[in-house]
Parts: structure tokens; sequence; C-alpha cells
């Protein structure tokens, strides 16, 4: 019986003792996506969910929002520049329950709005500052050839 090789070496594992590190213990570690991947990702997503996808992607950017709620806040001047350095935009303004946007990540050709996980990150932020449930509507957007993305706040929910 042959034993099996040692490979340890061959994958640069540091062994020793204290230097492991827990993969589940690095709350911070991120990935990045490029923007033309996201929106492949995306397109993968409708074709087999449809619509349904959607509310996926709103779901997810409602978790987004979460995180950003916990590092950021709620105060919007500081919401616009983690979106901004994160990437989601290249610029934000809020005025009242409407939220205009320069250069969504999410932004592609289509023929509906499709920025979806930007409106989920919204609603989370704008809920958590009103203490009501709300909804953003997507009502101008990049994608179907307006000049910039429009979201408006809705509080009351069906």
């Amino acid at each position: 019986m042959t034993r099996p090789k040692d490979i340890s070496h061959d994958l640069q594992i540091d062994a020793t003792p204290g230097n492991q590190v827990d993969e589940m213990e690095q709350p911070d570690r991120a990935i990045k996506l490029r923007r033309e991947e996201l929106v492949e990702i995306k397109r993968l997503y409708e074709t087999v969910m449809t619509f349904a996808s959607h509310g996926m992607f709103y779901r997810s950017g409602r978790i987004i929002g979460d995180r950003l709620i916990r590092s950021s806040g709620t105060e919007l001047l500081r919401l616009k520049e983690a979106l901004v350095k994160e990437g989601w935009a290249t610029d934000i303004s809020f005025e009242g329950d409407t939220i205009t946007v320069v250069g969504s990540i999410e932004a592609s050709n289509a023929d509906s709005p499709t920025c979806h996980m930007l409106r989920g990150i919204l609603a989370k932020v704008f809920e958590e500052r009103s203490g009501k449930d709300v909804y953003c509507h997507e009502r101008k957007c990049v994608s179907k050839g307006d000049d910039k993305c429009v979201f408006v706040i809705d509080t009351e929910v069906l």
C-alpha cells in the first residue's frame, strides 16, 4: 500500500499553530464583481426565473442595505458616500421621497427598469429612517433609455 503524497508544500499551507485562519470568522471579507459580470448574472437569473428574479434581486438589495446601515448609518450623505465608494452609482441625490441616481451599476439595455438591488438598498434605508414599511419604485431607468434612474419611496404599501 502506498502512502498519499504530501502536497502541503505545493499548496503553501502554513500549519503553524496560531496562524490558521477560520474562514467563517472574516465578516469584512468581500468579493468584487465587474459590472459586466453582474449584468450577465442578472440576465441568467431572469432567463430561468423571469420576473421572480426581480423580487430576489430586490430582497438581496435589502440585505446589502442592512449591512450599509450597520456600517454607515441612515444619514443620507453618508449613505451616498458609501454607495458611490462601493460602486453602486457615480452620483446620488435625495429630495424628499425621490432619489435620483446617475451611473447605476445595474443599468443595461432593457425594456423595463433593472436596478432591483439598488431599489432594495434604498427601501431598507428608508424603512429604517421612517420606522414604517416602505416600497421603492424605479420610475425612470437608464436601462430603458432615460437619462438617469429615479426612485420613489412609497409608504402606502399594498
